[in-house]
């Protein structure tokens, strides 16, 4: 379904929910695959090649039906052709039967991974992993509404169906051999954490994708958390210069601030946020008091319980759960953002580049586009490398968790990738509660029960949990503050449209051109960057996602009341989304900075965007030169993986400040040593340590810096939210992309001083000269680093930082061993995966030449005598030493690089008595 987006009037209404306990039944053509294997009648008839042994021949097992099977349709011929990397090309007629073999091929190489990334999407991890895990899966549970999903597929038509139900069928076709020869074919993992793989359906496919793309990239917010430091502030320093201060510490827009659409081609249309924001416990004027002349007032309250960013459940180290008490989580999560920011286990995700060069800049080609989407480095890979051919697709790239839609490649024609976009399209409204009655809410004038669902949740070796959620007419609630008789709801703008967004980015793989591409763009509900190149040499992006229409006067890094009068009034135009086709300079680049002049940043506190934006250093290179060929973009990547991303932004404040000290003190030497540094963080010799002095000075003199100005100004404990430097990282390394830290960026607004589009009223150097202040943290540098580095300022190296492909998937749900965690001597700031696609090349018409590495490889299967794929780690090399592997795309092309081919029948098969398979939600005890 297409969403209607015109601003005024809207309202999307959500359909009456199941009668609690009604079970979901599965589609027919998913209950077939799960009763019988949909490739048996040629699987007996001939042997076929396993993928991961080239040459080697494995007869096919069959299953027994647990009941008398229908054919549906004829059966259609699939064929999985792999390459040397093992990554599979998938050829169909139908959709059906080509998602068939692409969910078959997925299972093959990552049914553990699979399994879990299910279980961790859908909150039943406990299940299988035991009472550690509840408070995770209570998590997942109260973040989504299951009736919304299970709503938005059965609204689907046939055809949109066949992609997941195809899918779902191929996962089950391999999982029923994995039955049948567990002794050979059962991933190890299974084996050693005690349980076996479960079948899979349509809803099991979407919510993958809505777990990680939708709910970890599209559902960052920290209202409550901002309306926490806001009640701080203005405790200790009153309430007008307390909102001072939480201006320069988190504002709405910095017109500074470096955009991908060119600010000559592109200012964002909406006016954004209140001209003075109002305080916690005052006045709040409604949203038409203004141009009514009428005083519609509506208090914001105060909040003193703990941020709910220390509820977030707490990693350790090597990323996985710690399974902590309240207490304990809440301290180590506090202490985990002090040290490491948003590049350790407590951060948000805020990752991912973008580089492409159109017809005007490209050398050798028409045009050249480089992605790194930056997600975190994982063992098995994040993303999983596929080619699908037939049914009106022809594509080759990679794509997350195997997800159907493939979010990183190209169809021969068009490219396309994509960046996380950072957009605000999730809002917390504060619910005035019932005193008598909690779960009754005030709204339009009229009191309304919340509506609840019961979730049960099945815990190995322990008894079931319950858990009750609820939501308002605005959304899930999130949290509640009793003694002020206020639940705080979240609104998505984006709920309801998820599989529609799955499905966009599926097709967008199917445009031909730049209408077609974005026509699909204009479908997409979350907030992500997306970027288009093609053979002509024309090159595009689109800020996609859909966003609220909110009230005027709406500041959108706080609650706002939920009684209705600031409600939204729609969703916006897809129009007023940051594009550009063709930009007159001939480049775009993008790093996770703002989309275009004018654009707010998010509510989250560690997202803002600065004058100061690591993506110059992409910029700076790019315009450099005044043509790129596929060497110079691919250098950008070994260059940009390696920069500070601090060094030029600080340097003239640093060197300035330095002047009025003689050249023999030693906080001068410092000062000289960071100028003639590169800002490259090398280890040429892989002797363990830098090759220069500066990465040390850079950390040591920033972490003095912040102390001195936001650790004195900011109350306890949020201070703590700013003191990150970004620099350290746990001992297996960041689990995230390097950027400049939210502290980082307020330091260097109130340094630019009146030069800065940031208002500074308050003084965050409390009355002292800037350069003064600069001097004492050079000194602070010197103290902190003489003890473990020496005297001798030029000789000091700090270690290198590692980089670790980690065990546990992103949630901290193990998705393989821990013996299968892959560390690396140095960090690499690049993509998890990069691809390089290179179109028109030397001018020739729809001419394609495409790479990718996906680090650590292409398979995750590790026997059940533990011998791992021989695909399971094969572009490890290639990753670290900056190395490529080619993306075919032709038939001929496929056909000469293939090493394994396995033949299947998808047949759709329907049982004349289909089981119903409850979700767990349904299981639990209804929505």
């Amino acid at each position: 379904m297409l969403w209607n987006r015109q601003v005024h009037g809207l309202r999307r209404q959500r359909p009456a929910s199941r009668s609690r306990g009604q079970k979901r039944r599965l589609p027919l053509g998913v209950v077939s695959a799960m009763l019988n294997l949909a490739l048996v009648g040629n699987a007996l008839a001939a042997p076929v090649q396993s993928p991961d042994a080239a040459g080697a021949s494995t007869p096919l097992a069959g299953a027994a039906a647990s009941a008398p099977l229908v054919e549906r349709a004829a059966p259609v011929d699939v064929t999985i052709k792999r390459d040397e990397f093992g990554v599979p090309h998938v050829y169909a007629a139908t959709t059906y039967a080509l998602f068939y073999g692409y969910g078959y091929a997925v299972a093959q190489d990552r049914l553990f991974q699979m399994e879990m990334a299910k279980r961790s999407t859908q909150g039943t991890v406990s299940e299988v992993l035991g009472e550690k895990f509840v408070k995770f899966d209570q998590s997942i549970r109260g973040n989504y509404w299951p009736a919304s999903i299970q709503r938005q597929l059965a609204a689907l038509p046939a055809t949109e169906r066949d992609i997941l139900e195809g899918y779902a069928a191929g996962m089950n076709a391999w999982i029923a051999r994995v039955d049948a020869e567990p002794d050979r074919l059962l991933p190890k993992q299974f084996a050693d954490f005690g349980f076996r793989p479960g079948k899979w359906d349509a809803f099991d496919v979407a919510m993958v994708f809505v777990g990680t793309m939708a709910n970890r990239f599209s559902d960052a917010n920290t209202e409550i958390d901002n309306l926490a430091l806001v009640t701080a502030l203005q405790d200790r320093y009153g309430a007008d210069k307390g909102m001072a201060l939480f201006n320069q510490l988190k504002w709405l827009v910095n017109p500074d601030a470096p955009t991908t659409v060119p600010a000559s081609e592109g200012v964002y249309p909406i006016e954004v946020g209140p001209s003075l924001s109002p305080a916690p416990g005052r006045a709040h004027a409604g949203p038409d008091a203004a141009r009514a002349g009428r005083a519609a007032m509506q208090p914001l309250p105060r909040y003193d319980s703990a941020a709910p960013m220390l509820a977030r459940l707490a990693l350790g180290d090597d990323g996985a759960l710690l399974g902590l008490d309240t207490t304990s989580n809440a301290a180590t999560t506090l202490a985990q953002v002090a040290r490491y920011g948003q590049t350790g286990p407590a951060g948000f995700p805020t990752t991912s580049n973008m580089w492409i060069v159109g017809k005007a800049k490209a050398r050798g080609a028409r045009a050249i586009m480089l992605n790194g989407p930056q997600f975190g480095w994982f063992a098995p890979a994040y993303t999983y490398g596929i080619g699908l051919h037939g049914a009106g697709f022809d594509l080759v790239g990679n794509t997350p968790f195997g997800y159907p839609c493939i979010l990183f490649g190209h169809n021969g024609k068009v490219s396309w990738g994509s960046t996380a976009g950072l957009g605000d399209d999730v809002d917390v409204f504060a619910e005035q509660l019932d005193p008598a009655d909690p779960n009754r809410y005030l709204h339009a004038g009229a009191w309304h029960d919340m509506e609840k669902r019961v979730e049960t949740i099945r815990v190995k070796g322990a008894a079931p949990v319950t858990q009750q959620i609820y939501r308002t007419v605005h959304g899930i609630v999130t949290q509640r503050d009793a003694a002020r008789h206020i639940a705080y709801a979240k609104a998505r703008a984006w709920e309801g449209l998820e599989v529609q967004s799955l499905l966009a980015w599926t097709h967008q793989a199917q445009a031909q051109d730049w209408q077609s591409w974005t026509a699909q763009a204009a479908k997409h509900a979350l907030t992500i960057n997306w970027y288009y190149a093609d053979t002509a040499g024309n090159i595009g992006y689109v800020h996609t996602g859909a966003y609220p229409a909110r009230r005027r006067g709406h500041d959108p890094r706080l609650p706002v009341p939920g009684t209705g009068e600031w409600d939204w009034q729609g969703l916006l135009p897809f129009s007023a989304n940051p594009k550009v086709y063709n930009p007159k300079q001939g480049w775009l680049a993008n790093w996770n900075n703002s989309p275009e002049k004018g654009y707010p940043s998010s509510d989250a506190y560690a997202l803002i965007w600065s004058k100061a934006d690591r993506v110059d250093e992409i910029v700076t290179r790019i315009t450099a030169r005044d043509r790129l060929g596929v060497d110079d973009m691919w250098q950008i990547l070994k260059e940009t993986s390696a920069v500070d991303v601090n060094r030029r932004h600080f340097l003239p404040f640093i060197a300035h400040a330095a002047t009025s000290l003689p050249s023999s003190d030693d906080r001068a030497k410092l000062a000289q040593l960071l100028a003639a540094w590169d800002g490259q963080n090398r280890d040429a010799q892989h002797a363990g340590r830098y090759d220069t002095a500066g990465p040390a000075i850079m950390d040591a003199w920033l972490a003095a810096m912040l102390k001195r100005t936001l650790g004195e100004v900011v109350p306890a404990p949020y201070a703590n939210w700013f003191l990150a430097t970004g620099y350290a990282a746990p001992q297996d390394g960041p689990t995230a992309s390097a950027n400049i830290s939210n502290g980082s960026k307020v330091l260097y607004e109130a340094l630019r001083g009146t030069r800065s589009s940031v208002p500074q009223r308050f003084d965050i150097f409390g009355g002292k000269r800037t350069d003064d202040v600069i001097v004492a943290a050079l000194g602070d540098a010197l103290d902190a680093l003489r003890p473990t580095l020496g005297a001798d300022l030029a000789t000091w190296r700090a270690k290198t930082v590692p980089l670790t492909f980690r065990s546990n998937n992103f949630f901290g749900v193990p998705q393989a061993n821990a013996g299968e965690a892959v560390r690396t001597p140095q960090y690499m700031n690049r993509g998890t995966e990069n691809d390089l696609i290179v179109l028109g090349v030397n001018g020739a018409a729809r001419t394609v030449a495409a790479y990718d590495v996906v680090a650590p490889g292409q398979s995750g299967f590790v026997a059940p005598d533990g011998t791992p794929s021989p695909h399971y780690a094969d572009q490890l090399a290639l990753y670290t030493q900056y190395g490529r592997k080619p993306l075919w795309h032709s038939q001929a092309d496929v056909d000469r690089a293939t090493r394994a081919i396995e033949h299947l029948r998808a047949v759709r098969l329907a049982s004349p008595a289909s089981p119903a398979s409850p979700s767990p939600a349904a299981t639990a005890g209804g929505d």
